[in-house]
């Protein structure tokens, strides 16, 4: 099976070809450059994996662009040196240590000097359709510009959720290379994200009520979720299957079942591998790859949730 996640690592001591690799990566600007060519160190690393990507970039120069928008959501740290961003009148300036979300939808006017940045990619789809899921709606309601997170809180929050899809998805080959994973991690860090940053949306309040479920619409949503936990699924799909609106959907599930529609999915793929586990041959299968292939990242959490709901480890049941 072909690796999922792309690792890319660029080294130059030219910076045409710097140029050249983050207009490929990035979004195409226009750089005015200044310092010692001589001297000129670029150094990238990259993970991706489908909507998001964790990665990380140095570049000695002084540097002015104006760049198109990306469209698509770049949260950044600075891990040394300067760096400024303007688009239309919101404008930020960070050094070491400062965390930022960048304007995905205008023109930005970047200067930076001898920076080194980390950088979190989000597809701007899946941020929107996250937030769609949030507000109940069939649209999504958040607009993103530049900005800090709401809280020191909010930004350890923020680093806490990029260290596990580093370390625990991206940097574990069984999770990356299963489309289950990829789609929750991608929907994590978009929520992430948006609980991270300030953003326009509407109110809750505001929102119509979501008003009475008929029983065949849950039995419906039930149904698909039953029939399709193995694929990736997203609460816009679980309604649209169910002939009902977001909202109205979680109020079911919430006053019939007392659970989520997402809570009523991870029980059902926690099922699926239960299942796989008992008519698994422990010695051409391991628990990790059940795990990953049902969506779960963390081995010790599976675990974990496995024991609460059978009363014996996952490994126990494979061996049996």
């Amino acid at each position: 099976m072909d690796d999922p996640v792309r690792r890319i690592r660029m080294r130059t001591s030219d910076p045409q070809e710097a140029e050249d690799f983050l207009r490929r990566t990035y979004t195409e600007h226009t750089p005015q450059l200044s310092g010692d060519r001589d001297r000129f160190r670029f150094d990238a690393a990259l993970t991706q994996a489908g909507a998001i990507g964790v990665e990380r970039l140095a570049h000695s120069m002084r540097m002015r662009a104006e760049a198109e928008p990306s469209h698509c959501v770049y949260v950044v740290q600075v891990l040394g040196g300067t760096l400024e961003v303007a688009a239309g009148r919101n404008a930020l300036r960070s050094g070491p240590g400062d965390l930022h979300l960048c304007d995905p939808y205008a023109p930005t006017l970047v200067n930076w000097d001898n920076v080194r940045l980390g950088v979190v990619r989000i597809g701007l789809r899946e941020v929107e359709r996250v937030a769609a899921d949030l507000a109940g709606t069939e649209t999504a309601t958040a607009r993103l510009s530049f900005a800090r997170p709401v809280s020191p809180e909010r930004a350890r929050y923020w680093q806490a959720v990029v260290r596990h899809i580093g370390h625990d998805v991206l940097g574990n080959p069984q999770a990356a290379a299963s489309p289950l994973i990829l789609d929750e991690a991608a929907r994590l860090l978009a929520t992430a994200a948006l609980a991270t940053f300030p953003h326009t949306s509407a109110e809750r309040s505001r929102l119509p009520s979501p008003g009475w479920l008929a029983p065949a619409a849950l039995r419906r949503a039930m149904a698909y979720i039953d029939a399709n936990a193995a694929h990736p699924l997203t609460l816009r799909d679980i309604a649209q299957a169910a002939r009902s609106s977001p909202r109205a959907l979680q109020h079911a599930f919430a006053r019939h079942c007392e659970t989520t529609p997402t809570g009523y999915l991870r029980q059902v793929r926690l099922e699926g591998a239960h299942r796989e586990l008992q008519a698994a041959d422990p010695s051409q299968v391991t628990v990790a790859a059940v795990a990953a292939r049902w969506g779960f990242a963390k081995a010790g959490r599976f675990s974990a949730q496995y024991r609460e709901r059978y009363g014996v480890s996952p490994s126990h049941t494979l061996r049996t």
